[in-house]
């Protein structure tokens, strides 16, 4: 694959070129790395029997290289309580798909 377009969410690519620029060229390695594959076939109406990219295969490409290199999935579990109630809502999460720690 290659990057066409970048959309810098709160300056997030400035960030990881000034301040993280190893994990930068990583995730452009990485990203150079992974192959689409047409092994998906359109079961739509107007594409029927179109070869389409698989998400799961790339999904799975992009895990596999960014845990050879160390990175890791992190999720974070928690309940939230509303101040003033008796309301909890559980099993709550924040995910981040590869981190390095």
């Amino acid at each position: 694959m290659k990057v066409v377009y970048e959309y810098s969410h709160l300056g997030g690519s400035e960030i990881l070129k000034v301040r993280f620029p190893e994990i930068e060229k990583d995730i452009k390695e990485i990203i150079s790395e992974v192959k689409g594959k047409r092994i998906k076939e359109s079961k739509e109406k107007t594409m029927k029997g179109k070869m389409l990219y698989s998400p799961k295969d790339m999904n799975q490409q992009f895990k596999e290289a960014f845990e050879s290199r160390g990175y890791r999935e992190l999720k974070d579990i928690y309940t939230i309580t509303l101040p003033n109630s008796d309301i909890k809502i559980s099993n709550v999460f924040k995910q981040i798909d590869f981190v390095v720690i």
